[in-house]
């Protein structure tokens, strides 16, 4: 009898242990899809920012040094901010690990940021088209900001994407739940001179 007890407590323990490896595999799995997943979706996130960033930077680039067509470039940024409010959205809408939502709300606000100043550039540029100097110090002030801050965001978004490139689903089960942060609160250090309202700002550094 006593050797029949100990031989089923035997089975119920490794029966129990098989279950402990078996869930420890299956949340190794999920994490695995889950990050993988997601380091796919801000890889390409990045890419679609830089695509819309870079080009539309070099059009304002131009425009400030007087080589570039304001009109031309105007429309760009129309356009440039609606693509990006678009990709805004879809970031908004990702569905991270929780000890990443963080990560994905900072990304969330670099890529409207992006949005903001391409419409802060819009509005700089059509001062410059009125105006009969290109020398006109809010349309310079805008150009100035709205170019910074694209600047900014481009290479806040690269440097999250290269943050998630590099975790490894073991970190993941390392890493405490981050809580999610508002829609308008912003990275740590982020520069106030991006997110003025359209027209507000004193005179262009020299």
């Amino acid at each position: 009898m006593t050797g029949a007890v100990a031989w089923l407590l035997g089975v119920a323990i490794v029966a129990l242990l098989a279950a402990v490896a078996i869930r420890r595999t299956a949340g190794l799995t999920r994490r695995t899809r889950q990050l993988e997943r997601l380091q796919a979706d801000v890889v390409g996130i990045s890419q679609r920012l830089a695509a819309i960033v870079d080009p539309l930077v070099g059009s304002l680039d131009e425009v400030r040094r007087g080589a570039g067509d304001p009109a031309g470039a105007g429309a760009a940024a129309e356009a440039a901010r609606t693509a990006l409010q678009a990709l805004g959205r879809e970031t908004r809408a990702l569905r991270p690990p929780a000890a990443l939502t963080d990560r994905v709300a900072s990304l969330a606000w670099e890529v409207d940021r992006a949005a903001r100043s391409a419409d802060l550039a819009a509005h700089g540029l059509a001062q410059v088209g009125r105006a009969r100097h290109e020398t006109d110090t809010e349309a310079q002030t805008s150009l100035k900001r709205g170019t910074l801050g694209l600047r900014h965001a481009r290479e806040a978004v690269t440097r999250v994407m290269v943050e998630v490139a590099r975790l490894r689903p073991a970190d993941l089960r390392a890493m405490p739940a981050a809580a999610e942060g508002g829609a308008d609160a912003g990275p740590a250090g982020a520069l106030p001179e991006d997110d003025l309202p359209l027209g507000a700002g004193g005179p262009p550094d020299p």
